[in-house]
C-alpha cells in the first residue's frame, strides 16, 4: 500500500505509481495541487479535511472521505491514520496526519505553527516531517523548539525550498546549539529513503 501526502502542484505524476491513497493537509494550491488528478490517473482515495473533501468532489473526484481532527481511521494491512488540528490561520481547517503500522508512528503536519498539541505527542513519534520556510510555517527556530518538545527519532525537514531560502542545515545547527537530538535527514528530490 502506498500513501501520498499533499502532492505539489508542480509534482512529475509520471513519477508517482501505485498510490492507493492520497492524504491533504489543506486546501491550499502547494498541497491539494495535483490530487484531482492524480486520484483519477492512479484511481486512489483522497482523504481530507471538509474543504478538500468539497474541492475534491467539485474536481470530480469520486473516491474520497472527510476527516476531522481527533478522528481516526484504518485503511488496509492494519495501517491507521489519526487526524489532528494543527496552527495554521490561513486554512479553514488545517489537519496533520499521524501514520501508524503498529511498527512506527510518522507525522506529517503539513503547515503549521508550534501548538500545544506537540506536548501530548512527545516521544510518540518515529517519524517527523516539519516545515521550516518561516513562510505561512515554522521558522527554523520553531521547528527547533517543535522538535524539542515531541522528541522524534527522526526529522526531515520540509517546505523549503520554493517559497523560501531556509536551509535545513540551520536546522542542525539550532539544535546542536539547544543539545537537543534528533536523527535529522534531509531528503534529495526523486530518491527514497527507506526505515
Amino acid at each position: 500500500m502506498k500513501i501520498l501526502i499533499d502532492p505539489y502542484e508542480y509534482v512529475n505524476d509520471d513519477a508517482i505509481d501505485g498510490i492507493d491513497y492520497i492524504l491533504v493537509t489543506h486546501e491550499h494550491t502547494d498541497h491539494y495541487g495535483k490530487t484531482p488528478l492524480l486520484a483519477r490517473l492512479r484511481d486512489a482515495t483522497v482523504i481530507g479535511p471538509k474543504t478538500v473533501y468539497l474541492m475534491a468532489i467539485n474536481d470530480g473526484v469520486t473516491k474520497v472521505k472527510e476527516i476531522e481532527g481527533g478522528e481516526e481511521i484504518e485503511l488496509e494491512n492494519n495501517v491507521k491514520v489519526r487526524a489532528i488540528f494543527v496552527e495554521h490561520p490561513s486554512s479553514q481547517y488545517p489537519l496533520g496526519y499521524i501514520i501508524s503500522d503498529g511498527k512506527r508512528r510518522i507525522f506529517h503536519p503539513g503547515d503549521t505553527y508550534y501548538s500545544p498539541i506537540f506536548k501530548n505527542l512527545r516521544g510518540k513519534i518515529d517519524i517527523f516531517f516539519v516545515p521550516i520556510s518561516g513562510r505561512s510555517t515554522a521558522n527554523i527556530r520553531e521547528a527547533a523548539n517543535i522538535i524539542e518538545t515531541m522528541r522524534p527519532k527522526i526529522t526531515i525537514p520540509m517546505h523549503y525550498g520554493t517559497y523560501s531560502e531556509a536551509d535545513p542545515n540551520e536546522l542542525i545547527n539550532e539544535l546542536r546549539e539547544k543539545r537537543v537530538w534528533s536523527l535529522i535527514k534531509i531528503l534529495e528530490i526523486g530518491k527514497p529513503f527507506e526505515v
